[in-house]
């Protein structure tokens, strides 16, 4: 079916084909400078014939958070940090489409700074047992207020909100050097079983 854009990659694409019908709720659209443009159905309807619906996309989407690595890739990265004579437990943070390897405190602080709204800076530990994976992901919402979510494997998560930037770094910067301060920085709301605390030590790669 076609649709029209209103702004973004696709605003002057007039009748560009998409998938459907049913319309797509949200149409992913990676950018050349990287990272991605989402756009959320707003209507669908006719101007001419009513066999032929025209979906209507609104410019921005809800944000959307950047992908954990997956399991092929986790097995690459344990491959190469046994190759190379590295430890088996790492942390990756992927922000901007970028992902740096194991991210000292200035660079973590830094990253947090640049963090734009609507966008998510995402941290996740590699260990060796891939349930037990673990990640924190932070939102800079359009309120200037920072949703910041852990989870342990598929199950254990929980969630807290705060306007401070400062209570946001504590938090990544202890998590990051495994220190337990971080279960306390923030009134975390538990979302399913509470997320449990690491057991252990800490993509374009530039570490």
């Amino acid at each position: 079916m076609h649709a029209i854009f209103h702004g973004g990659p696709y605003g002057e694409d007039i009748g560009r084909c998409i998938p459907g019908p049913p319309a797509p709720e949200l149409l992913t659209v990676p950018l050349p400078e990287g990272g991605v443009h989402v756009y959320r159905l707003w209507t669908v309807g006719s101007w001419s014939a009513p066999n032929d619906p025209i979906a209507v996309y609104n410019l921005d989407g809800p944000p959307v958070p950047p992908p954990l690595l997956t399991d092929q890739e986790k097995t690459w990265l344990r491959d190469k940090r046994r190759r190379e004579g590295l430890g088996t437990t790492t942390v990756f943070a992927l922000a901007d489409g970028r992902i740096m390897n194991d991210p000292d405190p200035r660079a973590i602080k830094a990253m947090l700074a640049r963090l734009k709204s609507r966008q998510y800076l995402l941290f996740e530990r590699l260990t060796d047992h891939f349930p037990n994976d673990d990640f924190v992901q932070v939102l800079l919402r359009e309120d200037e207020t920072y949703e910041v979510e852990h989870r342990v494997g598929t199950s254990n998560r929980c969630h807290a909100r705060t306007a401070s930037r400062a209570k946001v770094s504590e938090v990544l910067l202890d998590w990051a050097a495994e220190r337990t301060g971080w279960q306390t920085a923030l009134p975390w709301a538990d979302t399913g079983h509470p997320a449990k605390a690491p057991a252990g030590a800490s993509r374009d790669d530039h570490s």
